[in-house]
């Protein structure tokens, strides 16, 4: 089983609540899941982890590329032809497309002919010749993608989609949208917070952000509520060779994994979609421009460079621990 690193700890605070609490850890997604709930009654709470857990899987099938009978898997092997798509499907490649073009192709969500090139996260991960990439990159580009009527759609030149850069964030939102009691989500390195927290005298959820270089520990904390909180780093999937660490997010203009002065990105926001493509996205475009665009958008992000300096753009605080040899910089 493939090695998964968590990039976001929680980090509990202890306090007093009349209310119960229940939680759910299972293996979903390619990654382990933790789902944490209070409410009044214990039918609540096992409703809504019921809930959740059931409709993690229903979606997570759909949006698949590994799952043969996945809506996305029928589309990649369709050579062009159109496919018809379930509503979530339909609506997550619809998304993804406009944050694609949000992003002018920063993030992409035809990155799968790449990403099956190099093999990372498997276990015989390769470095291609140029003739390779070049040849790879004839199938990538998100204009690929054609939307039609009545949730069909269709690929061009080749193209495969992966939704695996949005899909935990469309999926988090979706069991989100109809829980009405306090709930802490973790899908791998996305994580969303509802209602106020039970177990801190302020009712915020305080998140730690993992060292990149070692997950155990984490480098600053920071207080949400009501939101996503999700981070895209180089030490999530990667293998080293000649010095180099070859990563799992491409730039999908050179066919190479991202070289740059970063480690990782987190983004703050209310949807968790909208978040985890952004991670991916702002990472592909390196610290400078990165924050160039949070700046025009009004995004709420953070920077983790390799150099140990953290860069928050919008309303985001940090909090070092005492023993840091990271530094925080404002934009």
């Amino acid at each position: 089983m493939k090695k998964i690193i968590f990039t976001i700890l929680l980090l509990y605070l202890t306090g007093c609540s009349s209310l119960k609490s229940k939680s759910d850890d299972f293996f979903a997604m390619d990654t382990f899941i933790n789902i944490k709930a209070w409410a009044n009654t214990q039918k609540e709470l096992d409703r809504t982890l019921y809930d959740a857990k059931n409709k993690i899987n229903y979606i997570n099938n759909l949006l698949s590329k590994h799952i043969s009978s996945s809506d996305i898997a029928k589309l990649n092997n369709a050579q062009g032809k159109p496919v018809k798509l379930n509503d979530y499907t339909y609506n997550a490649l619809r998304l993804s497309y406009e944050l694609a073009d949000f992003t002018n192709g920063a993030f992409d969500p035809t990155t799968a002919v790449l990403s099956n090139l190099w093999g990372i996260g498997t276990e015989k991960p390769y470095i291609p010749s140029d003739e390779e990439i070049k040849e790879a990159l004839t199938h990538t580009g998100y204009k690929n993608i054609i939307l039609l009527e009545d949730n069909n759609a269709k690929l061009l030149n080749g193209a495969q989609v992966d939704l695996g850069g949005i899909g935990k964030g469309y999926i988090t939102d979706s069991i989100m949208k109809d829980v009405k009691i306090p709930i802490l989500a973790s899908l791998g390195g996305n994580i969303y917070v509802k209602g106020n927290n039970p177990s801190s005298n302020n009712g915020l959820w305080k998140i730690g952000l993992a060292n990149p270089d070692d997950s155990s520990s984490y480098i600053a904390s920071t207080e949400i509520e009501n939101s996503s909180i999700v981070t895209s780093g180089d030490y999530e999937r990667y293998f080293e060779q000649n010095g180099t660490r070859y990563h799992h997010i491409f730039d999908v203009k050179t066919g190479y994994p991202v070289q740059n002065e970063l480690r990782a990105v987190t983004v703050i926001d209310k949807s968790s979609a909208y978040a985890d493509a952004l991670t991916t996205a702002l990472f592909v475009m390196g610290l400078e421009k990165g924050i160039e665009f949070c700046k025009k958008n009004n995004i709420n992000a953070i920077f983790i460079t390799k150099n140990h300096e953290l860069y928050t753009v919008g309303q985001v605080a940090l909090l070092l621990p005492e023993e840091s040899n990271y530094e925080i910089k404002t934009t």
